[in-house]
């Protein structure tokens, strides 16, 4: 590591914060900010391993605290999306009324990214980068399945 990178040397610190901080836990009420929270948490961790795996020296500590952070992040989404939580007047929601209605194809998609951010955290583990590249885009294909069928993307 170079002695000037700051910019990487913060990133992990400030991760190492973010894991070591309760999980996320909302009041009955809060079920939507709770799940918006944490999946900004996911994709901040996924930018972590993006970059890092653009760097032409990644470190793959970072990395590998990015991926427990996901794969902790799948398990715990399966229970945001409780009856109830969906889009209606008063509720800001990008979540789908899809979600609720068609529930079976919902958890496939929610249990397809668990089992992605799974073996992406295992594949991280490794310490093999050429084998996280590859990882890293079949768990960026699970994202996107579920975005594409059950999240409303924003208007640009």
């Amino acid at each position: 590591m170079r002695i000037h990178d700051t910019a990487r040397m913060k990133r992990p610190i400030a991760m190492l914060a973010l894991l070591c901080a309760a999980p996320l836990a909302a009041a009955p009420g809060d079920i939507v900010a709770t799940r918006i929270a944490g999946f900004r948490e996911v994709g901040a961790a996924f930018k972590n391993i993006n970059d890092e795996l653009k760097s032409p020296t990644p470190q793959t500590y970072v990395i590998q605290i990015s991926a427990r952070q996901i794969r902790d992040y799948a398990r715990q989404q399966q229970s945001w999306f409780p009856a109830g939580s969906g889009p209606k007047p008063g509720v800001k929601t990008a979540a789908k009324p899809e979600i609720w209605s068609q529930p079976a194809a919902f958890k496939a998609a929610q249990d397809g990214f668990t089992a992605q951010a799974n073996s992406f955290a295992t594949v991280a583990a490794s310490g093999d980068v050429a084998k996280m590249r590859a990882a890293a885009k079949t768990l960026g294909q699970s994202c996107g399945t579920c975005h594409r069928s059950f999240r409303v993307e924003e208007k640009r």
